[in-house]
């Protein structure tokens, strides 16, 4: 399959369009372009840049693949391969990649799949870069994040086969957030996303800077808005909750100038589609689904 991955040069373009608006000047160098960047993916859901290297990202295949691009050129070998571990299709399969801001000292990375168990659990799973070649990670540190502490499990409990989420990214906090659908089905059903005792219909919170033999492979961070079970209670690792897709999200980031404000999209069903707005630092709102 092949597609475009479109990159803005967005200084030099939308300044060149914004005189172009200020001036009524039409010249072909005021025009955005869509170039294509590289070919040759399949089904690509997320592009990531490599917090350690300028010219290096990375593109996660739903089936299960994270490609590497390297001054612009596609690599033949892939960053990671977890395809025989996943179940793909629909909405299912390698869903999300962030790495931590540290990522270049301790070449940790994190992914989000879904497994092959029952209808396809979600796995938050932590792995390392390879000594070797930081351009391939190394499949035998996996590492399944722990939910709910000792007596929890490696793996989120989905019930249907939809609405899973999957992304990830670290905030300009430091901690990882996740991102979880409601289970699925239409309706919510279950009332997953109103309910404050399950992770699903949620945006997680957690702290991954801990160390490797750490048998959860997170903490929660103190400030979490529900850590004293206060003014509900409701799992700690929770952020937010009403949401009933949550398939992307982005924070404005303070190093480019921005406010740290959260933009989350979630998936509507009938009438709406929706983006969401959370000023900088702002946990425990509900945004209303069911």
């Amino acid at each position: 399959m092949t597609i475009r991955v479109f990159l803005m040069r967005v200084s030099a373009v939308l300044c060149a369009g914004l005189t172009a608006l200020l001036t009524g000047t039409t010249s072909a160098s005021a025009q955005i372009r869509l170039d294509t960047y590289v070919s040759g993916l399949s089904l690509p859901l997320e592009f990531v840049q490599d917090p350690a290297n300028p010219s290096v990202q990375y593109v996660v295949e739903q089936g299960g693949l994270i490609r590497v691009i390297q001054n612009g050129v596609l690599q033949p070998t892939p960053f990671l391969d977890v395809s025989t571990v996943i179940r793909a299709g629909g909405e299912q399969g390698l869903l999300g990649l962030a790495f931590p801001p540290d990522y270049a000292t301790t070449g940790r990375f994190f992914v989000d799949f879904t497994d092959r168990v029952g209808v396809g659990n979600t796995v938050v799973a932590r792995f390392q870069r390879s000594a070797m070649n930081p351009l391939v990670a190394d499949p035998s540190t996996r590492f399944d994040l722990r939910w709910g502490g000792a007596t929890g499990q490696r793996s989120i409990v989905q019930p249907f086969a939809n609405h899973n989420g999957g992304h990830l990214a670290f905030g300009p906090d430091g901690y990882l957030y996740v991102a979880l659908g409601d289970g699925g089905d239409g309706g919510d059903p279950l009332n997953n996303s109103q309910t404050p005792t399950t992770f699903l219909g949620k945006l997680l919170r957690i702290d991954v800077n801990v160390a490797d033999g750490d048998p959860d492979g997170y903490r929660v961070p103190a400030d979490n808005p529900f850590v004293d079970n206060l003014p509900i209670v409701a799992l700690p690792e929770i952020w937010a909750f009403g949401l009933r897709n949550p398939w992307k999200f982005t924070f404005d980031d303070p190093a480019h100038g921005g406010t740290g404000a959260m933009l989350i999209g979630d998936v509507g069903q009938a009438s709406f589609e929706e983006v969401d707005y959370q000023p900088p630092g702002v946990g425990g709102r509900n945004y209303g689904w069911r």
